[in-house]
Parts: C-alpha cells; sequence; structure tokens
C-alpha cells in the first residue's frame, strides 16, 4: 500500500469543503491514517516548497504554456525569476490561515489522488474532479492579481515527495 500527503489549503478550509474533499478520498476506497488542522510555520512551508531546479521549471513551463496559448506574453523572462517569485507568494498564502493536512493510503495512493485532486490549474480540471467541480482559478487571473493560484488543495506528486512531506506534516 502507497502513502500520500494531502493538503487542504486556506481557500479551501475557509470556504467549508473540508467535508467534502474528506469524502471524495474516502469514497474511492483511501483510508485517512492521518489527519490535523494545523497553522503552518514559515519553515514547514519553506521546506514543503523545495525550490529545485526541476520545480521552478516545471511551474514555469505550464504557467508560460498557458500565456502562448492565449498569444498573451510572459510577464517573466526565466524560470528562476518565476519559480521565486511563485514560491514566495505560496508561502506566505499557505501559512496565512490554518490547512487540513492528511495522510491517505490505498493502493497506488499517489497517483490516485492526483487524479481525483485534477489538474494544477483549477480551469484546465476535468468535472468531476476536486479543482474542477468546486474552484475556477486561472494561471493568467492570479498573475494579474500577483497571488498564488487558488486551487484548494496541494497533493504529493511522487512517492518520495509523499515521503518527504508526509515527514514535514
Amino acid at each position: 500500500m502507497q502513502k500520500t500527503l494531502v493538503l487542504i489549503k486556506p481557500d479551501g478550509v475557509q470556504r467549508g469543503l473540508v467535508g467534502e474533499v474528506l469524502h471524495r478520498f474516502e469514497a474511492v476506497g483511501l483510508k485517512i491514517l492521518a489527519l490535523k488542522m494545523v497553522h503552518p510555520s514559515h519553515e514547514d512551508v519553506d521546506r514543503h516548497y523545495a525550490l529545485t531546479e526541476e520545480w521552478m521549471r516545471a511551474v514555469y513551463d505550464k504557467a508560460k504554456a498557458k500565456y502562448d496559448a492565449s498569444n498573451q506574453a510572459f510577464p517573466y523572462s526565466d524560470h528562476i525569476a518565476y519559480g521565486t517569485e511563485i514560491k514566495r507568494g505560496l508561502v506566505d498564502f499557505l501559512k496565512s490561515a490554518p490547512v487540513v493536512a492528511m495522510v491517505l493510503e490505498g493502493e497506488q495512493a499517489v497517483p490516485l489522488v492526483r487524479k481525483i485532486v485534477g489538474a494544477t490549474e483549477p480551469a484546465s480540471s476535468a468535472p468531476g474532479t476536486i479543482r474542477g467541480d468546486l474552484s475556477h482559478d486561472t494561471y493568467a487571473l492570479s498573475n494579474s492579481q500577483n497571488r498564488p493560484l487558488r486551487n484548494l488543495i496541494n497533493a504529493s506528486g511522487t512517492e518520495d515527495e509523499a515521503n518527504q512531506e508526509i515527514a514535514i506534516w
């Protein structure tokens, strides 16, 4: 059995979506091994969002592709500038209010949770996913308002990432 970490971010907690999110995971047979509501410290959030070259390039490529597809100029010159700015915003947002942290267990838990959660950008998430059904934010809107994407939830991307994140939370 595989374990993964899920965080319901401040926007999900403030909108009262904790029960809905928990229900979706339990409905597919995932087991909740641990669950807590916490007001995160700067140190924990900073460790959670590891600023690696790979991560910075991935967030940059995703966001830039959205701008390119709509024929808009992307406001950042490279992945390091964008990644650094995104991390700053994510850290500030995640520690701004309580979050719900949970460890889920099940067969192929990491990819299953990612499937249930949906694409990072809610506007691109399929109907039936948490982000597709419960949020509608876009990269363009969040960038124009100089704030992080409000996508309700964070889910580990790999089993190694899950193990590192579980240790933090």
